[in-house]
């Protein structure tokens, strides 16, 4: 047989040979398919080679090319063994017999066989992470508030007692404030607000200004745990922190907060609670709080002004509020409050016995927003001092005109000098003009000018102009 005879041969050979490793090895697995390729290569290998080697000038014999046949045919049985005997992708694979298992050993011994990667070690799960882990647990979601501010003159902005501070014009950072709440159940909910902000030192400090594990079974009751804002009349319970939602640059004298010396008790620690009575078109809600109070400044656990952990006192602060919106006028509510307690001087002086009044009309609709407020804050030295009177009242009108809503607030807050527990002491009235501007939806600008007389001192001037947010 000629030498180009040879290589037709062997090529039809190894074409043979691809078909079969196409055909047969595909439904093997990746061991089974190693094992065949090596037997089936082991098998042609001697024929091939003495075929191939065989004497160009001599024909081979009738008896070489049968037996390189029959060693093909051999091979092709092998395969077709393994393939029935190869179990489906999904099952399991059954153990090798003995003498497949002998076979599969000689064959690695002959041709190498790259060896399975071997499996990845499972992530460690600490006994934490696992704890943590929630699956559909409730979501938390958060939104957003901030205030960049201009002032100009010592009486600019409101937020911080004695007024004037700072005394130069500059530009303030307000409160950056973290709105968060989360719905555990159907009756059962929680609120807390973070707050970042400036203090008059140039310094950041932050705050948790409420946290409130809520319980609603129906509109009749509904009862609070944590920190919140004292119903004491409206704007403190209306307006919490975040200027975005107030039409003016800051909140009324009266209501300014503890740590910025505010006179009222604006947070409490304790329990809300609150419900609708049914009245028909008068619409009656009422309001009962007890709280720990708050702390006087100079005493030992003033901290931020609110007895967040710790209580110098065992009588607890209770608060009685009620309110109707009556559904004859859309947008009003009336109402008042009735506070009851008593504060530790920080100087180690008697204990005074605290009542705080307040009667409010409020009428907010599309239009018009007229908020009226007075309280009486009452202390009363015990073993016989003195008592000092002390009222507070702002009125505050304002209009919309599509995107601007010009505005007008009078105060008056007046605090007698020989207080024995109010920081916030003096005589202060003014009005303060100011117009809002709404460019956009979850933005506004607000330009306001205050005027304050203070007590024994000339009046003051300041204007401010903020841009507040929400995202």
């Amino acid at each position: 047989m000629s030498s180009r005879l040879q290589q037709s041969i062997l090529k039809s050979l190894e074409v043979h040979l691809m078909s079969l490793s196409s055909n047969l090895f595909k439904p093997l697995s990746r061991a089974q398919r190693s094992g065949a390729h090596a037997l089936l290569i082991l098998s042609l290998m001697g024929g091939c080679l003495a075929f191939a080697q065989t004497d160009a000038g001599q024909q081979p014999s009738n008896d070489s090319i049968k037996q390189l046949m029959d060693r093909l045919a051999a091979a092709e049985a092998k395969i077709k063994q393994l393939e029935t005997n190869s179990p489906t992708p999904s099952a399991p694979a059954p153990p090798p017999s003995v003498a497949a298992s002998e076979s599969q050993s000689a064959l690695a011994a002959a041709v190498p066989v790259a060896p399975e990667p071997a499996p990845e070690p499972p992530a460690e799960e600490h006994d934490h992470e696992r704890m943590m882990a929630i699956p559909g647990g409730p979501a938390l979601h958060f939104r957003g508030f901030f205030d960049l501010d201009f002032d100009k003159g010592p009486v600019a902005q409101n937020l911080q007692f004695p007024l004037g501070v700072p005394a130069k014009t500059s530009f303030r950072a307000g409160e950056f404030d973290l709105f968060v709440t989360s719905q555990l159940a159907e009756k059962l909910s929680f609120v807390s607000e973070v707050v970042f902000s400036t203090a008059t030192n140039n310094g950041f400090g932050v705050d948790l200004e409420r946290f409130q594990l809520t319980f609603k079974p129906s509109r009749y009751f509904e009862i609070s745990g944590g920190r919140f804002h004292t119903a004491i009349g409206y704007y403190n319970t209306a307006f919490h922190h975040g200027n975005w939602f107030s039409t003016a640059t800051g909140r009324p004298l009266m209501y300014m907060f503890e740590d910025s010396g505010g006179p009222l008790p604006i947070h409490e620690v304790g329990i809300t609670t609150t419900g609708y009575v049914p009245s028909g078109k008068l619409n009656l809600h009422w309001v009962a709080e007890v709280g720990n109070g708050s702390a006087e400044v100079g005493s030992a656990l003033y901290g931020d002004g609110v007895e967040n952990y710790a209580s110098d006192r065992n009588r607890k602060d209770v608060n009685l509020a009620a309110y109707i919106r009556p559904e004859w006028l859309d947008g009003l509510q009336i109402g008042g409050s009735f506070l009851t307690g008593n504060l530790i001087p920080a100087n180690g002086s008697p204990t005074v016995n605290q009542t705080i009044s307040s009667a409010y009309a409020v009428l907010i609709d599309s239009r018009w927003e007229f908020m009226n407020e007075f309280v009486l804050m009452h202390h009363q030295v015990t073993d016989g001092g003195r008592s000092f009177n002390s009222p507070m009242a702002y009125t505050q009108l304002a209009y919309h005109i599509k995107k601007y809503r010009p505005y007008f607030r009078f105060q008056e807050v007046n605090v007698p000098l020989g207080d024995p527990v109010t920081y916030f002491k003096g005589h202060y009235t003014g009005p303060s003009f100011g117009i809002r501007w709404d460019p956009f939806r979850y933005a506004c600008f607000k330009l306001q000018y205050n005027r304050v007389y203070l007590t024994n001192a000339s009046a003051e001037n300041g204007v401010e102009v903020q841009t507040a947010f929400t995202f």
